[in-house]
């Protein structure tokens, strides 16, 4: 396994029963909970509330720019869909009377250059950086998103999978978009997702959503109508599994 991806990941192996072969019957579990001080930024279209454009690029300076990674350990970092989670290598965190501080730079063909501070403080393990970027002489406001409706508490548990590998699962610790399957515009926020579990209380009884996840510089979806309290998903992650 690179440097890189063992940042990104905490290895179990599970023994799942008595076997003839040491490696048979044997699960590895993916644990990305392993960078604990972290920021989902979410760049979008300012006048129409979609993702930011193919072409975006962020740029992160600042004195402690060296100790950002991606949440899968990676240290180059793009925007996958207008998004992506940095964080703070391990061995490095903020302390009471020292926050850490990097500046985000955002540009976009035909778009004004947006820059935003992040800060990274004891008080707070995750945060989402929301950056809406303007196209190029426009003069029309941005748009407001309404905060979607609340309803009953219901707990998803999603299990990444890797292609041809049955030995491997991924329990992610990331951050969750969803939105009703085939409506028109962005993904919204649903919450952070910690060792694969998440409970919500933004999700309708009998309609069907769509989960979105970024890890890794890909995008990861899957999808559920809802119909009682609880739900174990898997979620296909192949580049989540090439190490």
């Amino acid at each position: 396994m690179s440097t890189a991806k063992m940042i990104g990941f905490t290895l179990v192996i599970l023994t799942l029963s008595a076997c003839k072969k040491p490696t048979e019957n044997i699960k590895i579990i993916l644990d990305t909970d392993v960078i604990k001080n972290t920021a989902m930024i979410n760049v979008t279209d300012a006048q129409t509330g979609n993702s930011a454009p193919s072409n975006a690029t962020i740029t992160i300076t600042g004195d402690q720019a060296d100790d950002i990674y991606e949440l899968s350990g990676e240290k180059d970092i793009k925007l996958n869909n207008g998004m992506v989670t940095i964080g703070l290598r391990p061995g490095v965190a903020p302390t009471i009377d020292k926050p850490i501080s990097i500046t985000v730079k955002i540009n976009a063909s035909g778009y004004n250059e947006q820059t935003k501070q992040i800060t990274f403080t004891t008080a707070q393990k995750q945060q989402v950086v929301n950056i809406a970027i303007t196209k190029t002489g426009t003069t029309a406001p941005p748009i407001v998103i309404p905060p979607p409706p609340v309803y009953n508490n219901t707990t998803l548990t999603f299990v990444g999978k890797c292609p041809n590998r049955t030995d491997l699962e991924i329990r992610p610790s990331v951050y969750v978009y969803f939105k009703k399957t085939g409506a028109a515009g962005a993904f919204q926020y649903l919450g952070y997702m910690e060792k694969g579990k998440i409970t919500t209380n933004l999700l309708a009884l009998n309609e069907t959503y769509d989960f979105q996840i970024v890890y890794g510089g890909a995008t990861y979806k899957t999808s559920q109508k809802i119909e009682q309290t609880s739900y174990n998903l898997t979620i296909d992650m192949p580049e989540a599994c090439k190490f």
